[in-house]
């Protein structure tokens, strides 16, 4: 029995049978004699409860369910239950069969997946490099499940508390899953009660032949929710292929639609995936490319689509176009989906045989916006999936999904979170998953550079102490959330700036009778309403418009506009200072003093100025010249600063408007031409210095 130095808690018997199995009843070990021993091994720390051989893809498995000793399962977030399999070869095919087949124990087969640990599992393999072999394999794929690896040969020699404690902290609490950037191939790190009704909202839209579309900003999960949706599809027996549609823009309509044929044929084709059924090896569509010209491509896509249902055992096929802004009216990077008929052409097609058969094919359509769907016309023409369908939004995490999340995949890496930090990260995160599990890989990293002992346990005060320092950190993933407002739908980007810089008020006196943009907002989730008022959803993404956007929010009183003027005025001058100061200690070395002199020399009769400059060293020497003097010393050496200041005729105008309007020396009020012009200055200016 396990005392206070030992996790040991069951004893084995002979080779074989263990005492494990409901009601204490033995079990009978499956395998080979020497995954039976290294069961035997594995079961000093827990129960062995289940035990089968199985062939999968031409290789012999044998894998068992044991449930942890209680110590374990609080240390490492183990399940009830955690799959062992054993290998009866070296994991040459490790990447392609045996992950398969793990993919297949603990996600596709229902009588199991719900009693084994989703995320962890243990192999036993004869190589020796296995867990070389592994951690390889983890690099490459940062999203795939936990997996401790063991070889035959050291489980021989038998296993202690030591080792197995090592080999759990190195293959559990080194990986910072937190960190993954790529979308989720299975369900296995997937969280979100919403996102799980929304698949199988969008699995029942398959099922009946209609179809789905699915939006939201970057990097909020829609990829994730489709990579599940097609997991979902395949295990039911269903046909579905996914176009990532930044990859296809480069085509024409019509060699699209020849693409998506080749495609399905290609995927089911393909006996290395593990599908419920294959084309059959004489199947194949005609050749002739003459057959997708613009005049034929219709006919014959109808055509290849109803070879392959046939073909496919008459399974509907469900068509996936992600990132559809790609090949959108006017927000393609292509011009003849942006500007031709290109995006007409096709979805007429699209819409002709799904009229015609609907159990032929279904689509989904995914994208930030749903204009795809909204706009009744392209080029003064009827748009053929106009209303055709329902856009549908991925939504947020609220609390109890943020503390799910991150108390579960905390768990496996040895975090424990204190309770209110959960509410802390819905504040100020909104509920936005990637970043919040962006925030938390942060607070993983800084335990592991302080060498914390796992398990560890993050308190609020720590958070708090370092939540701002959080916020700027993830300036750059808000910057990529929101660029896709910013380049395609700048009338939404630029309500959303107005609601975070000047609030409520004056947000909705921007908007107009009919306008879809709040409704997008709304479904971004980015914005909320109360009553009728609307505020900020993610105070985050506020706090970052307020700060990229802090000269741009709209002052009422000349007090609030001088300190404005003076505080950007005085942001310009102190780079302009130190641009000029790097390039003249490069230019001069320590000489650079002397030449500084010389040329305010020439440019002044100022005695007493040369006296200050002549008992100052170069750095604080360049602080005592005046604003206008910069401009002569950047005139002087054009040549140096022609790269960030390309028209010198525009840099001398507009340096003479910021040095002439200085109202926070003269006490003076602008008229609105002059405001205007001097805010042209800065952003001039500040543009150019943005990296200064």
């Amino acid at each position: 029995m396990m005392n206070e130095k030992s996790l040991l808690v069951v004893e084995s018997d002979k080779v074989g049978i263990v005492n494990a199995g409901t009601n204490g009843q033995p079990i009978h070990i499956c395998g080979s004699e020497r995954a039976q021993k290294a069961i035997k091994e594995l079961s000093k720390y827990g129960l062995i409860s289940f035990s089968r051989t199985q062939k999968f893809k031409s290789s012999e498995y044998s894998f068992h369910f044991i449930k942890p000793v209680q110590k374990l399962k609080q240390l490492y977030n183990l399940g009830d239950e955690v799959l062992i399999l054993c290998c009866n070869g070296s994991l040459s095919s490790f990447k392609s069969r045996t992950k398969d087949f793990i993919d297949y124990l603990l996600s596709s087969k229902e009588e199991y997946k719900n009693r084994l640990d989703k995320v962890a599992c243990f192999i036993v393999d004869d190589a020796e490099n296995i867990e070389e072999i592994i951690k390889t394999d983890r690099i490459q794929n940062p999203d795939s499940r936990l997996i401790v690896p063991f070889s035959y040969s050291e489980l021989s020699k038998g296993l202690n508390d030591q080792i197995l404690q090592s080999r759990l902290r190195a293959f559990l609490y080194e990986r910072d899953l937190f960190g993954i950037a790529t979308p989720l191939q299975d369900d296995n790190l997937f969280f979100g009660k919403d996102r799980t009704n929304l698949i199988a909202d969008l699995y029942g839209k398959y099922r009946h032949g209609e179809h789905g579309g699915l939006f939201g900003l970057r990097r909020i999960g829609k990829t994730s929710v489709l990579n599940l949706l097609r997991q979902r599809v395949e295990q039911s027996g269903g046909v579905v292929v996914y176009f990532d549609c930044s990859k296809y823009h480069h085509h024409r309509w019509n060699t699209f639609l020849h693409q998506i044929a080749i495609d399905i044929t290609n995927k089911y084709s393909n006996l290395d995936i593990n599908l419920h059924f294959y084309l059959p090896k004489e199947f194949s569509l005609p050749v002739a490319a003459a057959r997708y010209n613009e005049t034929k491509a219709p006919i014959s896509f109808e055509e290849d689509l109803n070879s392959l249902y046939e073909a496919l055992q008459h399974k509907r096929i469900l068509l996936i176009f992600d990132e559809i802004e790609m090949i959108g009216h006017s927000t393609s990077p292509s011009e003849h989906w942006r500007s031709g008929n290109d995006s007409l052409y096709f979805w007429q097609t699209i819409r002709s045989i799904y009229q015609t058969n609907n159990k032929l094919m279904s689509f989904i359509v995914t994208g930030v916006n749903p204009k795809i769907i909204e706009s009744s016309k392209i080029n003064e023409i009827d748009n053929p999936i106009f209303n055709s369908l329902t856009a549908q939004y991925i939504s947020l995490f609220d609390f109890d999904d943020v503390k799910k999340m991150v108390s579960n995949i905390g768990g496996y890496i040895g975090l424990h979170f204190d309770e209110e930090i959960f509410t802390k990260l819905v504040d100020d995160y909104g509920g936005h998953p990637f970043l919040i599990r962006q925030v938390c890989s942060r607070m993983n990293q800084e335990a592991l550079e302080n060498h914390e002992i796992r398990p560890y346990n993050i308190s609020k005060y720590s958070y708090q102490k370092h939540s701002a320092d959080y916020q700027t950190q993830m300036a750059g993933i808000i910057e990529q959330i929101l660029s896709v407002l910013e380049d395609f739908y700048p009338n939404e980007y630029e309500l959303l700036k107005i609601l975070a810089l000047d609030g409520s008020a004056a947000f909705k006196r921007k908007l107009n009778f009919g306008d879809s943009a709040v409704t997008h907002l709304l479904g971004y989730c980015l914005i909320k309403k109360d009553k009728d008022d609307y505020f900020m959803r993610i105070q985050s993404i506020s706090k970052y418009i307020r700060d990229k956007y802090r000269y741009d929010k709209t002052l009422t009183t000349w007090d609030d506009k001088r300190t404005r003027i003076s505080i950007r005025r005085n942001d310009i001058e102190i780079k302009l200072r130190n641009l000029v100061g790097m390039q003249m200690q490069m230019k001069y070395g320590k000489k650079a003093k002397e030449q500084l002199i010389t040329i305010i020399k020439k440019t002044t009769n100022d005695a007493s100025q040369e006296v200050k400059l002549l008992a100052f060293d170069f750095k604080k020497a360049l602080q005592e010249i005046y604003f206008s003097q910069i401009k002569l010393i950047m005139l002087k050496f054009w040549q140096d600063y022609e790269r960030i200041f390309p028209e010198r005729v525009k840099f001398e105008q507009f340096f003479d408007i910021i040095n002439k309007c200085r109202v926070d020396a003269h006490a003076k009020e602008l008229n609105d031409e002059d405001e205007a012009i001097l805010t042209l200055a800065f952003k001039y200016f500040e543009t150019a210095l943005v990296d200064i």
